[in-house]
């Protein structure tokens, strides 16, 4: 059994969930799962430290090179094999230092790995009668030694002034500290040279040491990120001395890019060298003050190493005091971020905002962060918690971003569940925890299809242009909490918009309910009257039962039409139709107000002998129709041509449609008077 496959092994152990239960403490699955297992008694890790060794440009497997580490004080090693791979085994749980060295041509390189203890991965009380294996890979790329670095240092007084160095200036070439040595060192010659040789063919800092010239004394400077390469000399570029000032100053730090390792150790150079004796050192955020071990290297680079891991996406601050050893006092604060970091975004428990029910007891849960998570971290883990506090079996992968829990069987249904995590990235030290409580969806079946579903208005009632407020029945079913409404129409609203909702008596058969549209259907949004219905706009309604499971299936829909008839409100005659001494034409109106919006369609309109010139009638060509800007109306001008007269005869309208083409049953019927204005015609139905 292998704690690297932990997914094989299930913790299920009493006593955690009494602890989880009276203490509050945290209860994790390791990331990957487990099995169950009855009879425990106290179990042991045998670790093993693997991997292959590589020449760093070429990627040839290196044979013989020996692979170092300390055992309980005693130093132990092995040799890589003919393909470069070696092995360290029955390694006992704790840190481990790896050092890889043995040919002359290649740099000396170290690296550490971690055994963990049974503890440490969620697992106690195993069998004694099974070893739990750990298995970890550590690869390493080794650098030859036969890269060549040459440059120039020069010293500057002045914005004019700037001469060869001359012998004398220490010049370190300086590596990560994986190398071993980390740092080369050499002397300029009288023209202000420097050259190293059989230096580690991978890229290097160059750093001068202070240097006096008996006139002035110079600050140290650098050339950072310097390529070297295999078997070649390397010309870095100029190295210019800037003269020191009295005030030391840090020339460059690692720590300033507010992205800030979690794991890293803070490094500073100075301008000059200082009195590590007298600082003070300060490292502190919002949490508190760091613990830290910190170590100088020619008591110009200062190194702070923090002995806790740091808080990601948090600032820091590093206050800094002390001395040179020429007696120039430094003091400076200096403030810094760690990297964002994983850190949670969303989880599909969440039904709408806030919301956390109604969850598939057949389906994942899945958790989406900001970064991957590294399952192969041991001190993450996930629980999922039944109501009773029982911990719930489950698989985890990974899908980019997203941390998907399977439960190994579905979860109950109308259960409450208590969901935690502590979740790794693949940053050192870098990790997210949380936790939420949801329910799953209920076992309730969804409600059946609503029956009868009609209009239930006054006997032949009929929508009409604004009409605004619908009275519905249908059929009471069962397993239904309640009922929705929707509609939708043939213009913008081309979606289904609820209306209302609706409650059933257990004791009817029937159920009915008034919706009331809402302004979003009107026909026109800015003449202060919602008409719904004009212009042949339909609606469409829909009714659907629901419960807890969600809504069931629509209803057959019932489909809603202007289908009443305009109504003439008003009419009048202007001008006389009599024109029998005159020599030139004239011309009278007839104006018409209905009480909705109208088509624009010209009605039926004519002229009938009732009196006057009984041997004249005004012909239909003689008229001509305005309709009102509002289309609730319109103006007849009506031409009387010269020595004619239409007084005393009918002038008939009919036919008159509304904006819906709804054809009005009213005839108007006008008596052209022989006066200039007159009023006092009359309408009659279907005359």
């Amino acid at each position: 059994m292998y704690l690297t496959n932990i997914n094989k092994i299930k913790i299920f152990i009493s006593s955690i969930f009494i602890a989880f239960l009276v203490t509050g403490c945290d209860v994790k699955q390791n990331l990957g799962g487990g099995e169950e297992s009855d009879d425990y008694t106290d179990g042991r890790v045998i670790g093993t430290i693997h991997g292959v060794v590589k020449a760093a440009h070429s990627g040839a497997r290196l044979k013989d090179i020996v692979v170092t580490t300390t055992v309980k004080g005693e130093i132990h090693w092995v040799f890589t094999n003919d393909v470069g791979h070696y092995a360290i085994t029955n390694l006992s749980p704790g840190n481990y230092e790896l050092t890889f060295s043995g040919s002359d041509g290649y740099a000396i390189m170290s690296a550490e790995e971690n055994i963990p203890t049974l503890q440490e991965v969620g697992v106690t009380n195993m069998a004694t009668s099974e070893d739990f294996h750990y298995t970890t890979t550590q690869d390493m790329s080794l650098y030859s030694l036969n890269a060549g670095l040459t440059g120039t240092v020069y010293t500057k007084q002045d914005d004019e002034n700037t001469t060869l160095a001359g012998a004398g200036v220490t010049v370190i070439a300086n590596y990560e500290e994986a190398f071993s040595p980390s740092w080369y060192s050499a002397v300029t010659d009288s023209n202000g040279v420097y050259n190293f040789s059989n230096l580690p063919a991978d890229e290097t800092n160059i750093i001068t040491m202070p240097f006096s010239d008996g006139t002035y004394d110079y600050n140290i400077a650098f050339d950072e990120g310097v390529d070297l390469i295999p078997g070649e000399t390397v010309t870095s570029d100029p190295i210019i001395l800037q003269i020191a000032t009295a005030e030391p100053f840090i020339l460059t730090n690692n720590f300033e890019n507010n992205d800030f390792g979690l794991t890293e150790s803070l490094t500073m150079t100075f301008s000059k060298t200082m009195d590590p004796s007298s600082f003070d050192i300060t490292l502190s955020s919002q949490y508190g003050n760091v613990a830290f071990e910190s170590s100088w290297t020619n008591d110009i680079t200062l190194t702070i190493d923090p002995l806790v891991t740091l808080q990601a996406n948090t600032a820091y601050s590093l206050s800094l005091s002390g001395d040179s050893q020429d007696n120039n006092s430094y003091s400076d604060n200096r403030s810094f971020e760690t990297l964002e970091g994983i850190e949670f975004v969303s989880i599909n428990l969440e039904r709408v905002d806030g919301v956390f029910d109604e969850f598939s007891v057949t389906s994942n849960i899945e958790i989406m962060f900001t970064m991957a998570v590294d399952l192969n971290n041991y001190n993450g883990g996930v629980a999922l918690l039944d109501d009773d506090g029982f911990l719930v079996s489950t698989s985890l992968s990974t899908d980019s971003t997203t941390l998907i829990i399977d439960p190994l069987s579905d979860l109950e249904p109308g259960q409450d569940y208590s969901l935690q995590w502590q979740v790794y990235s693949t940053i050192e030290g870098d990790y997210d925890e949380g936790g939420q409580d949801f329910e799953t969806m209920s076992d309730v079946t969804a409600p059946a299809q609503v029956a009868g579903f009609a209009i239930d208005m006054e006997e032949d009632w009929m929508a009409d242009w604004n009409t605004t407020s619908i009275t519905f029945k249908w059929n009471l079913i069962d397993n239904a909490d309640g009922y929705r409404i929707y509609a939708k129409d043939n213009g913008d609203n081309t979606d289904l918009i609820r209306l209302g909702t609706f409650f059933g008596n257990d004791d009817d058969t029937d159920v009915s309910g008034t919706v009331s549209l809402p302004s979003q259907f009107d026909y026109y949004d800015d003449d202060g009257i919602q008409t719904p219905f004009t212009g042949g706009t339909e609606l469409t309604f829909q009714i659907v039962a629901y419960n807890e499971t969600g809504e069931g299936t629509y209803s057959a829909s019932v489909t809603v039409g202007d289908e009443t008839s305009p109504v003439v409100t008003s009419f009048n005659q202007s001008g006389t139709a009599d024109n029998p001494d005159s020599t030139s034409t004239q011309s009278f109106t007839v104006d018409l107000s209905a009480n909705e919006y109208l088509s624009g369609a010209d009605p039926t309109f004519g002229f009938v002998e009732s009196g006057g010139d009984t041997n004249y009638v005004l012909p239909n060509s003689s008229v001509s129709l305005d309709w009102d800007s509002d289309m609730m109306g319109g103006t007849f001008t009506v031409v009387v041509p010269a020595g004619k007269d239409g007084s005393g005869d009918e002038f008939f309208i009919t036919n008159l449609k509304d904006a819906s083409e709804n054809a009005s049953s009213d005839t108007v019927r006008v008596r052209l008077n022989t006066v200039f204005s007159a009023e006092g015609s009359f309408v009659s139905n279907n005359n």
